[in-house]
């Protein structure tokens, strides 16, 4: 299989994950240690792939993976689709991925993987960069069609939270590093366990508990005195835990986190540094989280959480989710959010957040002010300014992709009554 040619694509299915999906690819969120992307390559470690991408999100993609084809119109030789919310732990999906002859492989009628022709793949891919619902159809009726259950894909969200701690642990089965915490920190549980890559650095006294999972700290990660952390839990390089509670979480790369964090996502350059709680929720980059800002992620009456997916509310079976923050997104001090919310790229959050939030908006109901629109250019700034603090310089890709899904979301604001104006208190 590692010399046919991979395309790696997204279907209607990251719709249920908008907006955190609206500024990358589902295959770019994180799960465990890395991406979904990086996960699948590891898995099958491919010669040539490809990566099949809504057209708004071609440019971004095409930066932030170099030397990758992004939406291709020509292939040779026999492809190999896979979806990029394929469920990698389900042992089923791994034998179909080393199966030699043509299949296609569906579940609830979104294609989870195919091995076909060039001029099936070609027909497929026209239009380029549609999504995958508007060539999956073409499969249908195939010789070797197999029939796989819903659990084949990560459907929804909350999944991601649901799916991480056993992601992290078995992600980092392979790797290996240092386990020596120093004199005055303490670590309960198999040093096995705790893997530390180079140059990182303990401000003793710091707690770690491998009892129940791995501990995988990036390079020259910095952990600040007092912290616990106990695992299965990922920090990324670079990253500053400043004397921060952390349970069973992934932390990406350049991220700063305080107060208390439990069985969340945070990707990559997040400030969460002060004091506050946030819980089975997924973060995006390039997120400010203002002191104290916390979430609710469990019900009063512990009944089953319920959000708003595709404009239905449905049922996640879960009593416990939290919320889901896309791109950009800042939050003031004192910013508390309900069970199930999501809130949308570049938006700005005051007070209480009873429900979702669309990009590029102005959240201060509970503080009695109407919703407003963000302006873009003050959002892109805003970007530019926390991109430079970081020592990383904006590019165009960046500000156009931001100048379109504005443009996107702009009926979503409309609907909730976001009004155009300058905002103050």
């Amino acid at each position: 299989m590692i010399d046919l040619h991979i395309l790696i694509f997204e279907n209607d299915l990251t719709l249920n994950f908008h907006p955190i999906t609206l500024t990358r690819p589902a295959f770019d969120l994180t799960l465990g240690t890395k991406t979904l992307l990086d996960a699948v390559l590891d898995e099958i470690k491919p010669e040539h792939y490809s990566l099949l991408v809504s057209e708004h999100l071609s440019s971004i993609t095409a930066k932030r993976h170099p030397n990758i084809n992004v939406n291709p119109q020509k292939v040779e030789g026999d492809v190999v689709f896979i979806n990029s919310l394929l469920r990698l732990d389900i042992q089923e999906l791994n034998k179909l991925l080393k199966k030699d002859s043509h299949f296609v492989a569906f579940s609830n009628d979104d294609l989870v993987m195919a091995k076909v022709s060039s001029k099936l793949a070609r027909e497929a891919l026209i239009p380029p960069g549609s999504m995958a619902s508007t060539f999956s159809s073409k499969f249908k009726g195939y010789a070797d069609e197999f029939t796989l259950d819903d659990s084949s894909l990560i459907r929804y969200p909350w999944q991601l939270i649901e799916l991480n701690p056993e992601a992290i642990i078995r992600q980092s089965s392979s790797l290996k590093g240092i386990s020596d915490v120093g004199k005055n920190s303490i670590l309960l549980g198999p040093s096995s366990r705790l893997i530390m890559d180079e140059r990182v650095e303990i401000e003793e006294p710091a707690f770690f508990d491998t009892r129940n999972g791995p501990i995988h700290i990036g390079s020259r990660a910095k952990i600040l005195p007092f912290s616990r952390i106990k695992g299965p839990v990922h920090i990324g390089k670079e990253s500053t835990i400043l004397s921060a509670i952390i349970e069973e979480t992934t932390i990406g790369d350049f991220a700063k986190i305080g107060g208390e964090v439990d069985n969340s996502i945070f990707a990559g350059y997040c400030n969460k540094a002060h004091e506050g709680f946030i819980g089975h929720s997924y973060v995006g980059e390039w997120v400010n989280l203002g002191a104290m800002t916390t979430n609710s992620d469990l019900k009063d009456t512990y009944g089953t959480i319920k959000m708003m997916i595709k404009g239905e509310r449905l049922d996640s079976g879960r009593i416990k989710v939290g919320c889901f923050i896309a791109d950009n997104v800042k939050t003031s001090i004192g910013t508390y959010v309900y069970t199930g919310k999501k809130i949308g790229v570049a938006s700005q959050i005051h007070g209480y957040v009873t429900e979702d939030v669309p990009s590029f908006t102005i959240y201060a109901k509970s503080m009695g002010y109407r919703l407003f629109e963000v302006n873009i250019e003050s959002a892109i700034e805003a970007q530019k300014r926390m991109m430079k603090r970081r020592g990383i310089e904006q590019t165009k890709e960046d500000a156009d992709l931001l100048r379109k899904v504005f443009m996107m979301s702009k009926e979503e604001r409309y609907k909730a009554g976001a009004i155009k104006g300058e905002f103050s208190f």
